[in-house]
């Protein structure tokens, strides 16, 4: 260990200069050079007493006895400062969401969990006050979920830059959402979407490019006509990094009916740079009321719901209705995973299953074999009796009375005359009593 205390020297106009305060020089470890801390003091005895001070602390940070200084003072510090501070680093990051209302609502979250939980340091997040405050809640698992989430990313960035050791909520499972959600979104059917676009006024374009394009409010709300190509062999719209929800930048192809529906909207000697929708995009109130207006159940039977992200849910279902391969149905919705475009976006409902599997091919024996016990059994569903081979009109087998002995009613294998049916001799053999 390297340990000196001196005063440090550097030029200046060519001439030799010396600090007015101590440093101290100082190597511990397997620290590969030197390094130098100000003392801020001019009288050497202070700054000896100092010097020993701090390396007295490092030898104890590092043998695990004593916790960084920067853990130590992150634990004095209230959270929701460390609050401030992550939401600061959010928007210097570009992180915070669009117009920052991703990182409000997380904050939000997280200062509902300090307040009922009583958190008022660090030291105070435990995973037991969360379980405690999780089991009197009421509202749905998907919620509890959002809030455990926030408060996680929130301990994991102070885990990364250093302000406490270890999540303590990070091995705290999630709230079950499966058969629980409250809210759960359907696609609107053709006639129901034809219905909306003609019965809303101007509106109604935009719900037809929502169901057509599948792009958010967020993207048709900042969409420019500079960013339509529609007179193109390929027609398409980009999707700006600043509105896409991935921050990625990406094109879109546009069917005909949309294309000719935007190019019929497009006012004559508009800009590159006009929004397509200057007067900007219906709120989920103004499309319940246009839904209710057109005989639209905002709500269907099963309880599923027709808001603006149904349109989404439209568009991909659109796709898969009319045979379009789940991996170009993936692109042009622009999901990373194809389950979430086949699974979570398509409305099942909808798609012609049935008219998939009504016209199979049948299988002839089991038709035969329906015909047959349609015969045996009488049209009161008891088994009649059947003419034999000699032409007899009633079956002339002999009933066995149980007298304690067993008595095998089935005939010889030997004797036992089978007609060979192709194709299903094997099946057959299944059922010869051994």
């Amino acid at each position: 260990m390297i340990f000196t205390i001196e005063k440090r020297r550097f030029r200046r106009g060519g001439k030799l200069e010396e600090t007015r305060s101590y440093y101290l020089r100082y190597r511990i470890g397997d620290m590969p050079v030197d390094k130098w801390k100000s003392l801020g003091v001019t009288d050497k005895q202070v700054a000896d007493k100092k010097a020993h001070e701090f390396i007295q602390e490092r030898e104890r940070e590092t043998a695990g006895i004593l916790e960084p200084k920067a853990v130590r003072d992150s634990a004095k510090k209230p959270l929701t400062a460390h609050l401030d501070d992550y939401v600061a680093d959010l928007a210097a990051r570009g992180r915070n969401g669009r117009g920052g209302r991703g990182a409000r609502l997380v904050a939000s979250r997280i200062k509902v969990l300090l307040q009922e939980c009583d958190w008022q340091v660090p030291c105070n997040v435990t995973a037991d006050s969360f379980i405690v405050w999780r089991n009197r809640q009421t509202c749905s698992p998907r919620t509890l979920n959002h809030y455990l989430q926030g408060m996680i990313s929130l301990l994991n960035w102070m885990e990364r830059v250093g302000r406490i050791k270890i999540n303590p909520l990070k091995n705290v499972s999630r709230a079950d959402e499966r058969g629980k959600q409250k809210r759960v979104r359907r696609a609107f059917t053709d006639e129901e979407l034809r219905k909306l676009v003609a019965g809303s006024e101007d509106r109604g374009i935009i719900y037809f490019t929502a169901a057509r394009t599948g792009l958010r409010q967020e993207e048709l709300k900042q969409m420019k006509w500079g960013d339509l190509n529609l007179g193109a062999d390929v027609p398409f719209v980009v999707v700006r990094d600043y509105a896409a929800k991935n921050k990625k930048q990406e094109s879109v192809q546009l069917v005909p009916e949309i294309v000719e529906a935007l190019a019929a909207h497009r006012p004559a000697g508009c800009a590159g740079t006009d929004l397509v929708f200057p007067h900007g995009i219906p709120r989920a109130r103004r499309l319940t009321l246009d839904a209710e207006a057109n005989g639209i159940p905002y709500r269907d039977e099963l309880g599923r719901y027709g808001d603006f992200h149904a349109l989404r849910y439209t568009w991909a279902t659109f796709l898969q209705r009319n045979g379009v391969a789940q991996r170009f149905a993936m692109k042009l919705m622009r999901h990373s995973d194809i389950r979430l475009t086949a699974q979570v976006y398509t409305d099942e409902m909808q798609l012609p299953i049935y008219d998939a599997i009504k016209n199979l091919p049948r299988l002839d024996a089991v038709s035969g074999y329906t015909q047959i016990r349609a015969q045996n059994l009488g049209g009161n569903g008891q088994t009649v009796a059947q003419p034999d081979a000699n032409g007899g009109g009633a079956n002339t087998h002999e009933t066995v009375a149980n007298k304690g002995d067993s008595y095998c009613l089935a005939e010889p294998v030997a004797s036992c005359q089978m007609e060979r049916v192709k194709g299903i001799e094997s099946c057959l053999k299944m059922f010869i009593i051994r």
